[in-house]
């Protein structure tokens, strides 16, 4: 006889959303490790600091770029978690493999930081990406679907969740192909990403939300 399905609700969701939090944490955390302060002693001290920070450059970039990726999934897993009544098993599965590759992030960061001027690197981090986002939006899709939602979510939420998903997707993948004529090309590409929110409120067809006035007393 098959083992009846537990019906997480409550405490068993709290435990998921929190856990997915600290993870989300740690990778942030991982990334500004990645960064070394230089012990520099000597004469003319203030120029070879400048020429190692500007040696730390592709590091600096990678951090930045990865803490953008990393707070765009928060973001999107915490709006998923404020309409969540419940978790099934499937949905913990899919959330731990989504939180298995945010918090590998900060290897593939690293590499692109020292090794960012080869196409193995960019490359290595773009197909690092593309799962992420491929898993973050197989969330969603499998919590709306199933149901596990209260039913608050607005008409074209989940069209939107899906754009903001395939839009980064879209941008690593296209960059794979790129990395291979010109690495520095490719991660000029990543920059697009900073359109990843206006590009799913334009085709969602979601009006963004609009402040609310306030009364006189």
């Amino acid at each position: 006889m098959a083992a009846p399905e537990l019906d997480e609700r409550g405490r068993g969701l709290d435990r998921v959303v929190n856990f997915s939090d600290a993870v989300f944490a740690i990778a942030i955390t991982l990334l500004v490790l990645n960064l070394k302060v230089p012990h520099l002693t000597g004469r003319n001290i203030d120029h070879r600091l400048l020429d190692a920070l500007g040696h730390d450059a592709g590091l600096l970039a990678g951090f930045v770029i990865s803490f953008f990726v990393i707070a765009r999934y928060w973001m999107s897993h915490h709006r998923l978690s404020i309409l969540l009544r419940r978790v099934d098993t499937p949905f913990i599965v899919l959330n731990l493999l989504f939180l298995a590759f945010i918090v590998f992030v900060p290897f593939p960061t690293e590499v692109i930081g020292v090794y960012g001027g080869t196409t193995t690197a960019a490359v290595f981090y773009a197909a690092t990406m593309v799962p992420t986002g491929l898993l973050s939006w197989a969330t969603w899709e499998y919590a709306l679907r199933s149901g596990l939602d209260d039913g608050r979510a607005p008409a074209g939420t989940l069209r939107q969740a899906r754009l903001r998903s395939g839009y980064l997707v879209t941008v690593f993948a296209i960059s794979i192909p790129v990395a291979f004529a010109d690495p520095a090309a490719a991660q000029v590409m990543w920059a697009l990403l900073v359109l990843q929110n206006r590009f799913a409120i334009r085709f969602s067809g979601v009006a963004p939300p609009t402040p609310a006035r306030r009364t006189r007393a």
